[in-house]
């Protein structure tokens, strides 16, 4: 292996100590002289209940619907805040014994003008005049559903995790129509009480919030929480919703089996025809209470992901999209900052970071909800043995044995204050036996994974306000963790402790973390274990009134600290951000400079045979990014960097262009290229992916997504025909195809697959 001779630019460091303490005092000064525009009170609406049934079509025509009393009063949060909008919207709650159904009215002076491209389920609606409900069924001011629909009737929706944070990979069983029509567009949404939970109470009140985005206009109004610093997320200042008396899920238990018939041809393999079927049982202890069971599950419809070339010492993680693992996810969900997580459900039946195959699931039981004011979550997942063959960058075939595993989480939050929690984890890996060769060659980070057993217990609170100086949001947060495994003793905790202040016209945080070398939450993501790290961002978002332009963006200090146990610094970062703009059209472009550190005390390897040898780093570099709206029929996505890399040169361009040629074809192209530059080595990389994606209906879509890299050598093809015949199941056809460019595009692999849900509930 050639070995490039790197040595140490040299640059003034920045006395950093100083410029943190310069920083802080802006903030705080700016904490007691930020007060509020506006104040309002909570809003009610009432649920009218029916007998008769309700047809969804998107017109409001049923007398259930006279009779319901609409909410109005809606006030712009863009683009003028507090100002009333510019078209008028009505919405009605209306319920029967198994439903909740929700009716919108969205006037529209000009109704030929309205923008609706989308028809895929879990789309982008933003880029459409849309329409988003929110429904905080435990009225616990912390999580709740995000249902949104557009006017063509396609459907998103997420789980609120905070005021900053959703989850939009959970899938809900609700369906919607809508129309346009010569006042505007109509819509209506049906939510089965099956589909959601709630407190088992005879009088129901909950949390509700409406918003609707006029997209020509860029124009946002919500029914309440329409401050700056509000949004539709901040369940807090939501409206409620009252009139539900005698609801229930019912105990009728939701049966989805499955039937999968497919063929797998892999290179100097035989052809592998495989049928497979497996169950999710579903079944509702209480309103509040999920027992989910799951037996030979099978993920093979999950789009692939988007390969990464990792120019980093550090693993990569990538999004859950499993059903299984995303039910409940908000009450499991464990994460210690932006790049660590306790609890990281890819751990589970899919081998680590490069392969990332799926390794066969025996079968898995978890319990999920509410019980009073608590949030409990209870999971157990057995995998069996996989062996997983794949091809070197030699071209030789290497072959890995996972020995079968058993999974055990345990996570309980309790509610305290308004908006709070104090929460506990716990997690067991059992494995059949210790690993026979390392999973990965990542040692200091993935060695966790060849051992037999690991535990991991943890405490976390958070103190969440949104009353902050009046109406200011406010976030203290931290966490204590200890694993025990075998082989490794000391040296095995972690904690942190964190303070947000996520608002419109200043965004800032300060963060202390320390992960000791040791520790090791194997169903967990731990990106860099043995660091202690100091961390301090600062945004300044003023509206300013310049025509076109909604925000300045000023940022002149976002900072991360590392230092190893002997608090050695072994990282520096640096980011200033002296320009950026926000323009009323959504658009958004920023200028920034960077200074990083490196203290390299392992040698690794980057793109082939370049060696980073053990040495200390220093370097600058400037980035430029713009993001277009992706209203237009072409938007665009584009980030530059230049400058130093290491003791060498970097130059670095990412491109994503879309081009919606009408609601049914979207083609969305993608570029990433480094030039990277050291001592007298050189070498380049490049990525690219092509997508394409044609929607025949709400209910009937498919998707082509084509990606290429000049690390992997391989061209991957991921082709799925989506067809819903009703809401809870679907038909996938999918074919995958690998190349191997190295040999003149010689198929690796090809892959075709029936896969056919049903949901019987019973």
């Amino acid at each position: 292996m050639r070995k490039n001779n790197i040595g140490t630019k040299k640059n003034s460091i920045l006395s950093s100590n100083n410029y943190g303490t310069i920083v802080i005092l802006v903030i705080m000064i700016t904490f007691f002289f930020t007060g509020s525009a506006f104040t309002e009170e909570q809003k009610i609406l009432t649920a009218f209940h029916t007998t008769t049934p309700i047809k969804l079509d998107g017109i409001l025509n049923e007398a259930a619907w006279k009779d319901a009393a609409p909410a109005t009063g809606f006030t712009q949060r863009e683009l003028t805040e507090g100002a009333p909008p510019t078209e008028n919207t009505e919405v009605s709650v209306i319920y029967d014994d198994d439903n909740l159904y929700i009716g919108i009215k969205c006037f529209d002076s000009e109704p030929d003008k309205i923008v609706h491209t989308e028809l895929r389920y879990d789309g982008q609606l933003f880029s459409d005049d849309n329409f988003t409900v929110v429904l905080d069924t435990f009225n616990d001011k912390r999580t709740g559903y995000i249902f949104r629909i557009n006017p063509n009737g396609a459907r998103n929706d997420a789980l609120i995790e905070n005021v900053e944070h959703h989850n939009d990979e959970w899938n809900g069983i609700w369906d919607a129509a809508a129309r346009i029509t010569d006042i505007g567009w109509s819509a209506e949404m049906v939510i089965p009480f099956m589909a959601i939970r709630f407190p088992k109470t005879e009088i129901q009140e909950w949390g509700i919030n409406f918003s609707r985005t006029i997209r020509r206009k860029n124009e946002e109004i919500l029914w309440t929480a329409w401050g700056r610093n509000d949004g539709i997320q901040q369940l807090s200042k939501a409206g409620k919703l009252t009139g539900l008396r005698d609801i229930k899920r019912g105990k009728k238990t939701e049966f989805t089996p499955y039937i999968l018939g497919g063929v797998e041809k892999e290179i100097n393999r035989n052809i592998d025809n495989t049928i497979k079927y497996g169950l999710d049982i579903k079944y509702p202890l209480t309103s509040d209470l999920t027992l989910d069971f799951t037996t030979k599950t099978d993920f093979a419809q999950i789009e692939s992901d988007q390969e990464q070339i990792n120019l980093t010492r550090f693993s990569l993680n990538y999004p859950e999209k499993r059903d299984f693992f995303l039910e409940g996810v908000e009450t499991f969900d464990f994460s210690v900052g932006r790049s660590n997580m306790l609890y990281y459900s890819r751990r589970i039946g899919i081998t680590p970071d490069p392969d990332r195959e799926q390794v066969s699931i025996l079968g898995g039981a978890k319990l999920s909800g509410k019980a009073g004011s608590f949030n409990i979550g209870v999971m157990n997942v057995q995998t069996e043995q996989t062996t997983v063959y794949t091809i070197e960058d030699d071209s030789t075939e290497t072959k890995k044995v996972y020995p079968g595993t058993n999974y055990t989480i345990v996570r309980v939050k309790k509610d305290i204050f308004k908006q709070s929690y104090i929460g506990f984890i716990g997690t067991v890996v059992n494995k059949e036996r210790k690993p026979e060769i390392p999973f990965t060659g990542t040692d200091r980070i993935d060695r966790f994974l060849n051992k037999k057993a690991n535990h991991m217990a943890g405490i976390d609170f958070e103190y969440n306000t949104s009353s902050f100086l009046n109406d200011k949001n406010f976030t203290v947060s931290g966490y204590f963790a200890a694993s025990k495994t075998p082989d490794l003793s000391g040296d095995n905790t972690a904690g942190r402790i964190a303070v947000d202040f996520p608002n419109d016209l200043i965004d800032a945080s300060f963060g202390y973390h320390v992960i000791g070398n040791n520790f090791n939450p194997e169903i967990g993501f731990i990106r860099r274990p043995g660091i202690k790290e100091t961390a301090a961002s600062f945004r300044y978002m003023p509206r300013v009134g310049i025509p076109y332009v909604k925000q300045l963006i000023l940022s002149p200090y976002h900072f991360h600290y590392f230092t190893d146990m002997n608090n050695r610094l072994v990282t520096r970062f640096l980011s200033i951000s002296p320009f950026g703009l926000e323009f009323e059209s959504g658009d958004r472009l920023e200028f920034q400079v960077v200074n990083n550190y490196e203290y390299i005390d392992e040698e690794f390897t980057i793109f082939g045979d370049t060696v980073i040898p053990l040495n200390s780093y220093q370097w600058w570099n400037y980035e430029i990014s713009y993001e277009s709206m992706n209203t237009r029929p072409l938007s665009i996505d584009f980030e530059t960097q230049w400058g130093d890399y290491y003791n060498g040169e970097q130059i670095q361009f990412d491109t994503n262009l879309t081009y919606k040629l009408n609601q049914y074809f979207a083609f969305t192209p993608g570029v990433s290229y480094n030039d990277i530059t050291i001592g007298n080595e050189s070498f380049q990389t490049k990525e690219a992916n092509f997508r394409l994606g044609m929607n025949l209906s709400t209910r009937f879509t498919t998707s082509t997504f084509i990606q290429w890299n000049n690390e992997s050598n391989e061209a991957n093809m991921n082709f799925r025909i989506h067809y819903i015949p009703k809401i809870g199941s679907d038909v996938y056809v999918v074919y995958n195809h690998l190349w191997d460019e190295r040999d003149n595009f010689r198929t690796l692999r090809n892959t075709a697959i029936l896969k056919i849900d049903y949901l019987f509930r019973f």
